[in-house]
């Protein structure tokens, strides 16, 4: 199940298969917890439970065929809660998940089997490990460092390098070597948004997750948080194991800022999008600025890079911006501590992506709507046999 289309037909000749570290960087610094502990040592405990006379285990689980754990949604009483009553310090809570059953693990059929049929129970559990606290971690995040806008472009860069042939999203971008990491359209994302995952990542990927998954999720989160629209995702994306799996560059497949209207529906229309996604999701530049020492751009492009609304819209049309190029002699335009991109500026002056620029500055709602329909579009590229349920 899950991804279906995720090796490049040009692919780079890199076998790395290791996670790449982030390099320092301030955002990376005072990461808020996570629920249950921030190391394996404070999150994962073992019982030892043993069912007497007609006792039964007293747990009910969350059983799902796909995934590998089996998260606990309450404790009913049996040898469960008598177990906490006994050990308070190890006890049994509703949101931990079974890691493994007598020796058997991964296999949750089988898990489950050994929970119902073996009068001694070994179990190893892991703290605050299901949907839920996944959920809740990420949005302690995004509150915290304010990182919604990253995390956006991270998914999108995931998978935005589908060319309606081949690239989607399977998180190559986090091995080190050529491919997908090294590219300069994705300068800052192994540095800094893996890296303000990587805590997160560490408590759920793989055991309940992928990091494709997990960075699809995160954005959604993040454009909820941020005042968007409620994003449903899908799980079910598969990482690759090397970066020879993902695409060797961006040519075709990522838009850059400093080109016009043709570009944007060259890059967007094998995709399989029409004028009115291009434009939907271009208004995402209503969050987040740009770095020059990442992109060669530099500035936000609202008032309120934390807001996402359609704002961007607007000020595309309500705004006198002025062309000038930046420090490192490209062109933006700018309107007091505000710029578009040129590509911003082609959504104006073409008359075809123009009018849907005006029907979102004037319907937020509308935009929603059609942005939601584009990015689950997105999100999913090249990809097969999603379920709704992590």
């Amino acid at each position: 199940m899950g991804a279906a289309c995720c090796k490049s037909e040009t692919a780079p000749s890199s076998d790395a298969t290791v996670d790449a570290r982030p390099a320092l960087d301030s955002s990376l610094q005072a990461l808020p917890p996570v629920a249950g502990g921030n190391t394996e040592k404070e999150r994962v405990y073992s019982v030892k439970l043993t069912k007497t006379g007609d006792m039964k285990l007293g747990l009910d689980v969350d059983f799902m065929a796909e995934r590998s754990v089996l998260p606990i949604m309450t404790v009913t009483g049996g040898v469960a809660e008598s177990w906490n009553q006994e050990h308070p310090e190890l006890s049994i809570s509703k949101g931990d998940s079974i890691l493994e059953v007598n020796g058997v693990s991964g296999d949750v059929a089988g898990m489950l089997d050994r929970c119902k049929t073996d009068v001694e129970l070994e179990l190893t559990l892991c703290r605050c490990l299901n949907y839920d606290h996944l959920v809740s971690d990420l949005e302690k995040l995004i509150s915290n460092k304010g990182c919604g806008p990253i995390l956006i472009r991270l998914s999108w860069h995931d998978a935005g390098v589908f060319n309606g042939k081949d690239g989607c999203p399977n998180a190559a971008m986090r091995l080190s070597g050529s491919g997908e990491h090294s590219m300069a359209a994705n300068a800052g994302l192994p540095e800094v948004a893996i890296g303000l995952l990587r805590g997160i990542a560490e408590k759920y990927v793989p055991r309940l997750i992928s990091h494709a998954d997990l960075w699809a999720l995160a954005a959604n989160v993040a454009i909820k948080a941020m005042g968007g629209p409620d994003i449903p995702t899908r799980f079910g994306r598969i990482d690759v194991t090397s970066s020879a799996e993902g695409v060797a560059d961006a040519a075709g497949r990522l838009p850059d800022g400093d080109k016009d209207a043709t570009h944007i529906r060259d890059i967007f229309r094998p995709k399989g999008f029409e004028d009115q996604d291009m434009v939907a999701l271009s208004g995402a530049h209503t969050v987040g600025m740009c770095h020059i020492d990442r992109s060669g751009f530099e500035g936000a492009w609202t008032a309120d890079k934390q807001r996402f609304d359609n704002s961007y819209f607007k000020d595309l049309l309500n705004k006198k911006w002025e062309k000038q190029n930046n420090a490192k002699g490209k062109p933006q335009y700018k309107c007091g501590d505000t710029m578009m991109l040129t590509t911003d500026m082609a959504l104006i002056e073409d008359e075809a992506f123009k009018v849907y620029v005006k029907k979102y500055a004037a319907d937020q709602k509308t935009w929603y709507e059609d942005f939601t329909k584009a990015w689950v579009k997105l999100q999913e590229f090249g990809t097969s046999e999603l379920r709704d349920i992590l």
